[in-house]
This record gives C-alpha cells, sequence and structure tokens, in this order.
C-alpha cells in the first residue's frame, strides 16, 4: 500500500473518531460549538482571510500550524469558544484534548496609535466589520507589528495533550478554528482583543466602558462569550 493511501486511510480514521466523539458528548447533553472548515480557503471574508493570511506568515516564519490546519479539515474542533483575550477548544485527535489559547491585551499605547489612525476614516460599524474602509486604515488594523493581528509571542498556549511543542497540533487546529469564526462573524475578533470597535470609529480610546458586548451581538445576530 502506497504513503498516499496510508495518510488517507489515517485521515479517514480520524475524520470518524471526531464524528463519533461529537455525536457522543451531544447524546450526553453537552452544548458544543463545532467548527467545520467549509472551504479550502478556510476564510472567504476580509477579516477571517486577514487571520488566515496572517498565519501563513507565521507559518512562513517557522510556526508549525499544518497539523492543526488538518485536524480542524477532518472536524476535529469539536467545540471552540471565543472571549476578551481568551480562545478555549475540545480537539479530537488520538484522545479528547482540552485547549486553552490566553491573549496578550493590546497595551494602551497600541490602541491609542491604532485609534489615531482610524480617526475620521471609517463610516460605520457595518463598513469595518465588512473590511469597506480605507485601504491604508485596513493596512494599519491588519499589520502584523501594530495591528489587531496577534503575533505567536502574543500567545500563551496550554493543552491536555502530552506533546510538548508550541503549538501543539490541538492548540494550532483551535487558532485556526477561531479564524473560521472570525470569518463568520467578525465582530468575534474584536471580543478576542478586547477592543471596542466604535471606539476605533470614534478615533479615541478614552471611553472604554463604551464597547457593550450584548448591543454588538444584537446588532450582529451573534452570541458573544463574554
Amino acid at each position: 500500500m502506497c504513503d498516499d493511501e496510508q495518510r488517507r486511510l489515517r485521515a479517514a480514521d480520524l475524520a470518524a473518531l471526531a464524528k463519533k466523539r461529537l455525536a457522543e458528548l451531544q447524546a450526553d447533553g453537552e452544548e458544543l460549538q463545532p467548527v467545520v472548515a467549509t472551504t479550502r480557503k478556510l476564510a472567504e471574508h476580509f477579516w477571517g482571510s486577514s487571520w488566515m493570511k496572517h498565519l501563513a506568515r507565521c507559518e512562513a516564519g517557522g510556526l508549525c500550524l499544518a497539523p492543526g490546519r488538518t485536524l480542524l479539515r477532518h472536524g476535529c474542533v469539536l467545540d471552540l469558544r471565543l472571549a476578551p483575550g481568551l480562545v478555549t477548544a475540545r480537539v479530537s485527535a488520538q484522545e479528547l484534548y482540552e485547549v486553552r489559547l490566553q491573549l496578550k491585551p493590546l497595551d494602551a499605547e497600541r490602541t491609542t496609535a491604532l485609534a489615531e489612525s482610524c480617526r475620521g476614516h471609517i463610516d460605520s460599524l457595518v463598513s469595518l466589520m465588512e473590511g469597506r474602509v480605507d485601504a491604508a486604515v485596513l493596512e494599519r488594523l491588519c499589520d502584523p507589528d501594530s495591528g489587531l493581528l496577534p503575533e505567536p509571542a502574543d500567545w500563551r498556549m496550554g493543552c491536555t495533550c502530552p506533546d510538548w511543542a508550541e503549538p501543539c497540533p490541538h492548540a494550532a487546529a483551535a487558532i485556526y478554528a477561531a479564524g473560521v469564526m472570525i470569518d463568520r462573524d467578525p465582530a468575534l475578533l474584536f471580543t478576542l482583543r478586547a477592543v471596542d470597535p466604535a471606539a476605533l470609529i470614534q478615533g479615541e480610546f478614552a471611553r472604554p466602558a463604551a464597547f457593550d458586548p450584548a448591543a454588538l451581538a444584537a446588532t450582529f445576530g451573534i452570541d458573544i462569550d463574554t
């Protein structure tokens, strides 16, 4: 049997095991948020695509993320939650693993600089969420060093698996799955980074209490885990 066929069989077994575990957990009454990759590129819209491109740059820089993509594509991310500065996941592989990813918050200098660069250039919350703003502003928001997208050093990764790699495949799968969720609901990126999108429109972060996750969730018809 050739190596390619062996790999396909292993992938099929991985997907079948994940499907079985998901069904068992749901039968036990657990409320899960599985993440399924529905496109080859994993993202179709601006913020999700920006997240994926950023991960590609990180991988080109030496971060091992490919095993996480494989797990995601085979339905192994059985549950994923995003909250300010936190991603939690349950990922099926040889065993079912619990993943916890803490994200370093943006410092005051960085958030102030982002707000200043956006001042007067964003018409509405909807245009920001859809990425329909000035190209220079989008470039600033997606800058790998000073924008909203997290660098590898910003993550503090934890997983119940015995793999000492950072990220382990299960953490990498959760990071990619977060991008899939952000592609569907861009507001989740701002929730994850604990950034008030209204402050970007106003061009200042003087009143962070104005960020209302419940109002944002109602606007876009999504659930935000706070």
